[in-house]
């Protein structure tokens, strides 16, 4: 803008000097014109182009992949002639899960009668819940001697999962399924359930006479005898705490553990908690998951929370708020603690076997 007040001001110059030299009336009537005439234009189309401006925000997918491109669209509408052709620039900038800003970018456009698109582009590198912003739009007047700020107010918010990764994680000292209360039944082994079938089958010397099934036994002309469902208790759990981490890649190799330990239980059939704490809410945070669709929902969840506060014990919260409650086997994944015992920590998760991961 500066440039065009620059030209401005030289144009006035030059053309005051020739009024002065010259004398002439008509001189002095265009003099006036120079003057007032731009300033009138720029402040009228300036405040037109502000009142009929129609702006959005939109982006090609709302779960864009990390580390792949994602492209943001801002959608700009003009519905005044006379500020046709006014220059205008974008601003938005993206907010990671913490509320850091990573990104901020502006585009510049002219104003036509017909709606527009300008195009930013934006590299994920990290997973998490980010917002995008359209912090501003200015609108510039005719001749751009001014301009007017409009705050649209649009906003969007989209999930990166972590990139899956194998890991050499020994997942081996996870126990074998066991009795409890639960809505999972074991797709390994029958039960004492009768509420769940698990299996019709030939009968086998042994079985008890009330676990024949009389109406299939006499379509199939032999003794079939039904088995009945094991409900699995949940008592194998991966603890999650990064929250004396401030190396964000450090975080997200985390991240990447958790993600990948997920999709293994999950693909084992597994009954599993994912706990994390919740500052925010200060509270600890704990999700069973039976199945991928699961998968989604926790990292959901989990990002929406503050994981790099520490100020709270984890493992105090949860032996607080889960007293009572034993697991058979657990993983914790931590970052940023150099204050950790093994044994203590068993203890205060009342766990059995327990697996230390540190990132």
């Amino acid at each position: 803008m500066w440039k065009s007040w620059l030209i401005y001001i030289l144009s006035l110059a030059a053309y005051s000097l020739f009024t002065i030299l010259y004398g002439k009336r008509s001189t002095f009537i265009i003099l006036f014109v120079i003057v007032f005439v731009p300033l009138i234009y720029s402040l009228l189309t300036c405040i037109l182009a502000k009142r009929n401006l129609r702006v959005s925000l939109e982006t090609d997918s709302m779960t864009p992949e990390k580390n792949k491109k994602a492209e943001i669209y801002v959608n700009i509408e003009c519905l005044s002639e006379l500020s046709a052709g006014n220059q205008v620039r974008a601003y938005i900038s993206i907010y990671n899960g913490m509320g850091k800003r990573i990104f901020r970018r502006r585009k510049k456009l002219y104003l036509t009668l017909e709606k527009q698109t300008t195009m930013f582009e934006f590299v994920p590198k990290y997973s998490g819940v980010h917002k995008i912003v359209l912090e501003k739009v200015k609108v510039y007047s005719g001749f751009s001697l001014f301009y007017s700020t409009v705050h649209p107010e649009e906003q969007l918010s989209f999930m990166i999962m972590p990139e899956y990764k194998e890991f050499s994680v020994q997942t081996g000292i996870i126990h074998e399924e066991n009795e409890g209360e639960s809505d999972q039944y074991s797709v390994r082994k029958p039960g004492n359930d009768p509420s769940e079938l698990y299996d019709i089958r030939l009968y086998r010397p042994g079985d008890k006479m009330n676990r024949i099934n009389w109406k299939i036994s006499a379509k199939n002309n032999e003794l079939m005898v039904q088995d009945y469902g094991f409900p699995v208790a949940c008592d194998l759990a991966v603890f999650f705490d990064v929250s004396a981490e401030k190396d964000l890649q450090k975080v997200e190799n985390a991240l990447e553990i958790l993600y990948y330990l997920m999709v293994h239980f999950t693909l084992e059939k597994k009954l599993f908690y994912v706990i994390w704490n919740d500052s925010k809410e200060q509270q600890v945070k704990r999700r069973m998951l039976s199945g991928s669709e699961d998968i989604y929902e926790v990292f959901q969840e989990l990002f929406c929370t503050d994981m790099t506060d520490e100020k709270a014990c984890m493992e105090d919260m949860y032996s607080a708020q889960f007293e009572g409650e034993f697991l058979s086997s657990s993983i914790f994944i931590y970052g940023g603690r150099n204050d950790l015992e093994e044994e203590f920590l068993q203890m205060k998760l009342r766990t059995d076997v327990l697996e230390l991961i540190h990132v």
